[in-house]
């Protein structure tokens, strides 16, 4: 390769929007894609990308299964302890032991709760940041299309373990919290404050959302209409060239991702916004008969909707863990197929951030059981 032929691959390593991209490799290859083998590592770095580490880093997924393991296991447990404290209410009464217990994962869920809410709001607002770069033609450096795709699963994954607390408040109700109007007063303004900023990251969700819906089904730049890009048959023999000798991500997984993915996003719209009528509801038709029904009905829903939860959500994490891991993967094996270096196995700043932020959780759980045997019980 002669020296100007590699200046030439050098402005290719990097693009902004797809079609100015796509004119760039022609100028380059003299409008003879056969020759995009000159410029392989550099293109097909430029399109598929090479890792980003502040979003699908080693840190970064360990954070993710954190938030979500634990927001799974408190909510279980916590609607154990209460269905089991229903069913011996009035035979005996609740040990010792249990209610420390009890006591323990309450305090501990909701110093969770803030933890998920903090590593939440820093994603969404990332994922704006770099999808936005990305959609408007700015910038799409650390954003291949691979990466694109993992930043929509990312968005959905951190906003999943929000929904245990927010939209299933009876968990956190301890005994102790309900024995005086102070506290149940104290409660209902936390509700409504966990509520406000769960509202909040999913707002900023929101156009990570829409991301995904351009992404999977906006029109197409590639085909053979007068307003693509980039025809069907010269788009193949980059495509090929990149993905030679790589598993390739099947339409059946694509489907998958796609079914999942919008699945759970649409998921969590519906609650929000069924959860947000209810509130105006209560506040400004306190006395209707609408309010009345559903106050008479809560103690028997609850638990059917608690369940809900444990079922659903777990499904939509476990399937964008799988998104993530099988993208990384296919994202991973092009950039070794063509010499380029992933960087999703370097540790940055926001990596370790990532996983400290729910150190305080176990704090939180070891002092709280501490506190009870010197009678410490305060919220």
């Amino acid at each position: 390769m002669s020296d100007a032929t590699a200046i030439q691959c050098s402005n290719l390593a990097s693009r902004t929007d797809f079609s100015s991209y796509v004119a760039a490799v022609r100028a380059t290859t003299g409008d003879n894609l056969s020759h995009v083998g000159d410029c392989k590592a550099e293109i097909c770095h430029a399109l598929w990308g090479s890792g980003n580490p502040d979003i699908s880093g080693i840190g970064m997924i360990l954070g993710y299964i954190l938030a979500n393991v634990m927001g799974f296991f408190f909510a279980l447990a916590l609607f154990a302890s209460i269905q089991s404290s229903r069913i011996t209410e009035g035979k005996e009464r609740q040990t010792t032991s249990t209610g420390r217990l009890r006591y323990v994962l309450t305090q501990g869920c909701s110093c969770f709760y803030d933890s998920a809410i903090f590593l939440s709001f820093s994603v969404q607002i990332a994922s704006i940041v770099m999808l936005a770069r990305l959609d408007f033609g700015i910038s799409a450096s650390g954003m291949g299309d691979s990466t694109a795709k993992i930043t929509w699963a990312v968005s959905l994954l951190t906003l999943l373990p929000l929904l245990y607390v927010a939209f299933l408040p009876q968990l956190l109700q301890s005994p102790e919290n309900e024995k005086s109007d102070r506290e149940t007063s104290r409660q209902g303004a936390k509700q409504t404050l966990r509520f406000g900023l769960f509202s909040l990251c999913w707002l900023l969700s929101m156009y990570p959302f829409y991301s995904k819906m351009v992404g999977y089904f906006g029109p197409s730049l590639i085909g053979d209409g007068p307003h693509q890009a980039i025809t069907d048959d010269d788009w193949n023999t980059i495509s090929t060239m990149c993905t030679a000798d790589v598993e390739g991500i099947s339409s059946q997984e694509l489907v998958a991702m796609q079914f999942f993915g919008v699945g759970g996003s649409l998921f969590v719209c519906i609650c929000a916004l069924l959860k947000v009528t209810l509130l105006g509801l209560h506040r400004q038709h306190e006395d209707s008969k609408a309010v009345q029904w559903i106050r008479k009905r809560r103690g028997s829903v609850g638990p059917r909707i608690s369940v809900l939860f444990l079922v659903l959500l777990p499904i939509f994490a476990i399937s964008q863990f799988w998104t993530i891991v099988r993208l990384r993967r296919f994202q991973y094996d092009i950039s070794y197929n063509t010499g380029n270096t992933n960087s999703d196995s370097d540790w940055t700043f926001g990596q370790i951030a990532a996983i400290t932020v729910f150190f305080p959780v176990a704090v939180e759980c070891w002092f709280r059981w501490s506190a009870w045997s010197h009678g410490i019980k305060s919220g």
